[in-house]
Formats: structure tokens, C-alpha cells, sequence
């Protein structure tokens, strides 16, 4: 039985060994390996690996009002997220004559304040990468700005990171491909879980506040346009350590859909988490929108 004992003891002591070199062969697991997830949206030309589920958000279409010249968009989404460092949203226009769409976007966007960087060449498609930092009193980062068109879209992805040349930048982008007819379209999620209000700290107690990258505008209906309301909704949220607004209330509303459109476009913010002690905590944060007519 001692004998028994010793032998079994010392083979697992070289299987213990046989597994450590393997792990050291291997290497270190790449941060944020297991978060990394295929984005492949119903009706749309990409597919991409993203380390996040995204929210989205569809905005309604149509002729526009304001601007009657501008092609017609017949779809515009928006996929946003964080994940391993990474704010990310992917701008989806579709239209009949995408090209056209394009140059019309450009001149209304007026990003004057970024500087082009490279051409990116996939499936055929090719992508122009812009660059641009932004200091606020709470941090600085860096954004990337890409634009490209499909035979049916015109995309703009924005990407941000806190420090200037953060790997995880060309990980999004070289995954970014067009969509194939065997790709299998992914379901849409909804996330932003609520979290207990005792997890979430106030602006005075982190040593880093929350950094906005993005944040939507919210739409007019058209029930409060015909009404003619005007006003602010104020809402209360949790801009949480993993990058999604949560626990959003409504302290001051507006009627006819305007309160639901501002927490729409809360739950669409995109930003850098809060730190305390160099750890990404949750933050209350106070949001207005402003809906005017003019």
C-alpha cells in the first residue's frame, strides 16, 4: 500500500509538470479573451468581433424635413458598447445610393478636428482611419473615427481608448469584415441590468470620474411636435464599471414620449467607467435633455 502510494504520488507529480510547460508554451491568455463576441446585425453589410454585446439603437427614417436635399435613409442603427478598454459605435445608414449619402454626411458631420491616419483595405471595401485626442478635466483619450461604404450603407465607426495606441484598436478593426451568406445573423440582446444603489458611488467619493465618449441626442416625437411640447427631462443613472448606463429614473418629465426618448438615448451613452483606487466602480450621474421647437 506505501508502495502504491508513492508511485501514484509521484505521477501526478509529472503530470502536474507535463501540464505547467504546456501552459507556459501556450503563453498568457490575452486580456478580455473570453468577452470577445461576433456582431452580425440582420440587414446589414458587416460582421465583426466585438468585446461586448452591444446595445443598439434604431432611429427613425424618412425624407427629412430640415434637409430635403439629403438621399433618403430607409434604415440607421446604432451598435454601441465597452469592453477591454474599448468604447466602440458602429453608425449604420442605408440608402438607395449609398455614395451619395456619403458625401452629403460628411459635409454635415464637420469633424474638423481629426487627422487622418491610414487606408484600410478588407473584402474589397476601402476604409479611411482618422485620429483625434480629447483632454476633459477627469482624463484624457484617443479616438478613431473610420468611414467606409458598402454597395447599400455608409458606416462610421468611432473607437476610443484611454492611452494613444492601444492594441485592442486594430484587434476590433482586423476582425472587421463584410457579411457572408453563411454567417448566421445575431440575435439582438438587451443589457444593462440594474444594480444595487449601494454599489454605485457619487462623483466625490471616486478618484476618477466617468468620461463621456458618446452621447445621442434624443428624438422628437411626432405626437409632441404636433402638441408643440417643449421643456427637460431630467433623468438619474448609474454610469456602471462595465460600461452601460444603468437605473435610470426620471426626476422631471415631459409628456407625449419625450421622458421614454431621453432614457433611450441615457441607455445609448457611451464611456469610460469611474476608478477608485485604480478600479472601475459605478457612478450616479444627472442627465438633462433639452427638447426645443424652433
Amino acid at each position: 500500500m506505501k508502495r502504491f502510494t508513492i508511485v501514484r504520488a509521484a505521477s501526478l507529480c509529472i503530470l502536474a509538470l507535463l501540464l505547467f510547460s504546456q501552459m507556459e508554451l501556450a503563453g498568457p491568455r490575452p486580456a478580455g479573451q473570453d468577452n470577445w463576441t461576433q456582431l452580425v446585425p440582420e440587414g446589414e453589410d458587416f460582421a465583426a468581433m466585438i468585446p461586448a454585446k452591444p446595445t443598439v439603437r434604431s432611429w427613425p427614417v424618412g425624407r427629412s424635413t430640415f434637409a430635403p436635399q439629403l438621399e433618403q435613409i430607409l434604415d440607421h442603427h446604432d451598435y454601441g458598447g465597452y469592453g477591454d478598454g474599448l468604447v466602440f459605435v458602429i453608425e449604420s445608414y442605408k440608402a438607395e445610393r449609398p455614395q451619395r449619402l456619403w458625401n452629403q454626411l460628411l459635409k454635415l458631420r464637420g469633424d474638423q478636428d481629426i487627422v487622418f491616419e491610414r487606408e484600410i483595405a478588407f473584402d474589397g471595401v476601402v476604409a479611411k482611419q482618422y485620429r483625434s485626442t480629447y483632454s476633459t478635466q477627469y482624463a484624457q483619450y484617443t479616438r478613431r473615427i473610420v468611414r467606409f461604404v458598402t454597395n447599400e450603407h455608409v458606416y462610421f465607426l468611432t473607437l476610443a481608448t484611454r492611452e494613444p495606441a492601444d492594441p485592442v484598436v486594430d484587434r476590433f478593426l482586423s476582425s472587421f469584415r463584410l457579411r457572408q451568406p453563411q454567417d448566421q445573423f445575431t440575435p439582438e440582446t438587451t443589457r444593462a441590468e440594474a444594480i444595487g444603489s449601494s454599489e454605485a458611488f457619487n462623483g466625490r467619493e471616486v478618484t476618477r470620474k466617468a468620461t463621456v465618449v458618446w452621447k445621442p441626442e434624443p428624438t422628437y416625437t411626432a405626437l409632441a411636435r404636433s402638441h408643440q411640447v417643449v421643456g427637460t427631462v431630467v433623468l438619474r443613472a448609474v454610469f456602471a464599471a462595465d460600461g452601460y448606463v444603468t437605473n435610470i429614473t426620471a426626476t422631471k418629465e415631459l409628456k407625449d414620449g419625450l421622458t421614454e426618448a431621453a432614457i433611450t438615448a441615457a441607455r445609448n451613452i457611451r464611456f469610460f467607467p469611474a476608478e477608485k483606487d485604480g478600479k472601475p466602480v459605478s457612478q450616479w450621474l444627472m442627465l438633462e435633455y433639452n427638447f426645443n421647437l424652433y
